[in-house]
């Protein structure tokens, strides 16, 4: 292609007069540099390459980071948590042996984003996240997501990036760039969940949900509502510490306190305890995430899966849960469950949400 060609192609002409235009009527003190500012806004972005390497998260267990390049900026700092590994092999393995597993998946997910889907996403508008995402789950269709490795995360890592490479592009925040996507013309922070009890997995008590968490839906605004978690986190420690013990005060994986409690609503208890204290009662509400996965058997769930020493009373069936999620949002001011069943287990899922006790999600 020829100089002139590609004048008339991108239609350069015309911009460079436009740009001249907007530099005299701006008055700008570096016409030069107006100028070039002018073009770059004037030329449509485009994805140029995509890379990803592993990096480690906040617990120390590989991740994937994506940096998406495109002929005007290079958008990083979009790392997907690696997740946790499933299945019989990983409950057989010890900790060093899961993430040894975990790094190797990450390392076959880093190399096929820099192979697969970088190629993919090449040349498209970093403003088109529906193509974009499409595109990916096209790939992750083609290729399996066992070839792609921790599959969604490594999908979103990349999504991630491009969004922001499209609020870029748009010279607008993230947020309102996400807005606009699905169709929102007025934004609303989201009221935070703030974890103050942990259990599960993440964390050697005999609690078997993973954590409680907080909800600070009676503040003014998004400051107010992290001012309250605060206030609130700070006086569940001394009531654990009045009630247990200074050794009960131990941290879980996810930052909330992990008193050696075995039972749901003893853990409800003792936020309600806290909120009241803080003087926030009515104003905070309360979240679980139960992760109920980690302790399904079969089709029933084992609440004494962490003890040595069962008692054989504790193993639920789904409906029997349901019983429980029932009489917990009866007596407790809750207004979220998080994976309440096993994540295939659509039918009570589905069952429980008809109900309308809660927002009941599954993850």
């Amino acid at each position: 292609m020829s100089v002139q060609e590609y004048l008339e192609k991108h239609l350069l002409s015309r911009k460079i007069e436009e740009a001249v235009n907007a530099a005299v009527r701006a008055k700008a003190p570096d016409p030069v540099l107006f100028i070039a500012g002018h073009m770059r806004r004037a030329a449509p972005a485009v994805i140029t390459r995509v890379r990803a390497r592993q990096i480690l998260d906040g617990h120390g267990a590989p991740a994937v980071e994506v940096e998406l390049h495109t002929n005007k900026a290079i958008h990083r700092a979009s790392a997907a948590g690696s997740g946790a590994l499933e299945g019989a092999a990983a409950d057989a393995a010890g900790a060093a042996e899961r993430r040894k597993i975990l790094a190797k998946v990450v390392a076959d997910s880093v190399r096929m984003i820099n192979d697969k889907v970088s190629e993919a996403l090449v040349g498209m508008d970093p403003q088109e996240q529906s193509q974009i995402d499409q595109a990916i789950m096209d790939l992750n269709k083609a290729r399996h997501k066992a070839e792609l490795g921790v599959g969604a995360n490594a999908m979103l890592a990349v999504s991630i990036a491009a969004c922001k490479a499209g609020a870029a592009e748009k010279e607008v925040p993230l947020y309102k760039h996400i807005a606009n996507l699905v169709g929102k013309s007025a934004t609303t922070l989201p009221v935070p969940a703030i974890t103050v009890i942990n259990g599960g997995k993440h964390a050697g008590n005999g609690l078997p949900i993973q954590e409680i968490m907080i909800l600070p839906i009676g503040a003014k605004n998004f400051e107010e509502a992290m001012q309250m978690g605060s206030e609130t986190y700070h006086h569940l420690k001394d009531v654990i510490l009045e009630k247990y013990g200074s050794d009960s005060c131990n941290i879980g994986d996810h930052g909330g306190f992990a008193p050696n409690i075995s039972s749901i609503s003893e853990g409800l208890d003792l936020v309600i305890a806290a909120i009241e204290r803080a003087g926030y009662n009515g104003r905070i509400k309360l979240a679980i995430d139960v992760a109920a996965t980690d302790f399904c058997t079969g089709k029933k769930y084992d609440l004494e899966f962490k003890s040595t020493k069962k008692s054989g009373q504790n193993f639920k069936t789904a409906d029997d849960m349901i019983e429980i999620y029932s009489q917990l949002c009866s007596e407790y001011p809750l207004v979220s469950i998080e994976q309440p069943f096993d994540k295939d287990d659509w039918e009570h899922s589905k069952k429980l949400t008809t109900l309308e006790l809660c927002q009941g999600m599954t993850c």
